[in-house]
């Protein structure tokens, strides 16, 4: 008997339309589950008591509601109820339209989303449902639900966090950063999604995480990355690279430590634009491409202001607003 047909006899049964062979049908269907029940998959499925005593519980719902005094005893035995709800679960979980297919009522507890904004010039530190960590860098934006379900824990990621994930092997954690998803059971990593970067990077410092693409409903795994590995993805054309990374260059930023190797100015001036919330400006593009290596560990801004001055020989002017500093101007001194 295929899906749709048993779910359109349950429907027959519940209605009190079953011909006597459809019910001896049904019931002998049923039972033969009762003596192969199947080998339960609780990576899949969750737990499988908590499970069962879910689905058994709406089953009774809408029986009792029903109230066909006809139907027999035998079919109501509360382990043969419970044998009708784990395969009416199977049979739905496979055709991918559970709970949509009418035989429950739609009663499961709508997810509650919360969503924390950091500004620039502010990090902030959110404590997920199930103990994980994550740390939030400015301009940065993280959707995660109140509590998680009892199969995934998901969230979505705007900007850069660093995370550290509680381990729950029969539970993955999920983050998404734009069409992006990077898996891992337990693990220390750190995410770079900026909407204005063309580049996404993973990079893990602790365990293992699965870094996958999704496109048009399809999802492609990229690559499995081992810590000190990292991920650089380009959003424009779909291209990857594999590399190794500084831990204080990709994650200082978290303890107010900013290390910048050999990197382009222009990088080094919106990164710390961020972190200060102050604006930088140059009188010469040109000057965004020269590379410096620089490192402010705890610094002010006059202190990264006036190092910036001397590496690259460049004068500024401060632009002060009501509390303070809103912009600094860089420019060559001419005299």
């Amino acid at each position: 008997m295929d899906s749709q047909n048993f779910l359109n006899l349950i429907e027959k049964y519940k209605r009190g339309e079953c011909s006597p062979g459809e019910k001896e049908l049904l019931e002998n269907y049923l039972e033969s589950f009762q003596i192969n029940p199947g080998e339960w998959n609780e990576s899949e499925m969750g737990d499988q008591k908590m499970t069962e005593e879910k689905i058994y519980s709406q089953v009774m719902k809408n029986i009792n509601k029903e109230k066909n005094h006809y139907i027999t005893r035998k079919f109501f035995s509360p382990v043969l109820l419970k044998r009708a709800a784990i395969i009416i679960f199977f049979l739905v979980l496979v055709s991918g339209v559970l709970y949509t297919s009418g035989i429950f009522e739609r009663n499961s507890v709508s997810v509650v989303w919360n969503e924390k904004v950091t500004p620039y010039g502010e990090k902030f530190t959110i404590i997920l449902s199930d103990g994980s960590k994550v740390t939030l860098n400015a301009d940065s934006k993280l959707k995660y639900p109140e509590q998680f379900n009892s199969s995934i824990r998901e969230v979505y990621l705007e900007g850069e966090a660093y995370f550290e994930v509680h381990h729950r092997t029969s539970k993955p954690f999920i983050v998404h950063s734009k069409n992006l998803s990077t898996t891992v059971l337990g693990t220390k990593f750190n995410i770079s999604a900026y909407s204005e970067n063309k580049i996404i990077a993973v990079s893990l410092l602790e365990g293992k995480v699965k870094v996958s693409r999704s496109e048009k409903g399809k999802t492609d795994e990229i690559v499995v990355l081992k810590p000190k590995e990292k991920l650089l993805y380009n959003k424009e054309n779909n291209i990857s690279s594999l590399g190794v990374f500084d831990s204080l260059e990709t994650v200082g930023w978290k303890d107010n430590i900013y290390k910048f190797e050999n990197e382009p100015l222009g990088e080094v001036l919106s990164r710390l634009e961020k972190a200060f919330d102050v604006k930088f400006r140059l009188d010469d593009k040109s000057i965004l491409e020269q590379n410096i290596t620089i490192k402010f560990e705890k610094k002010s801004l006059q202190t990264v202001v006036d190092v910036i001055k001397s590496l690259t020989g460049l004068d500024y002017k401060i632009v002060k607003g009501k509390n303070n500093i809103k912009e600094v101007l860089f420019y060559k001194n001419t005299k």
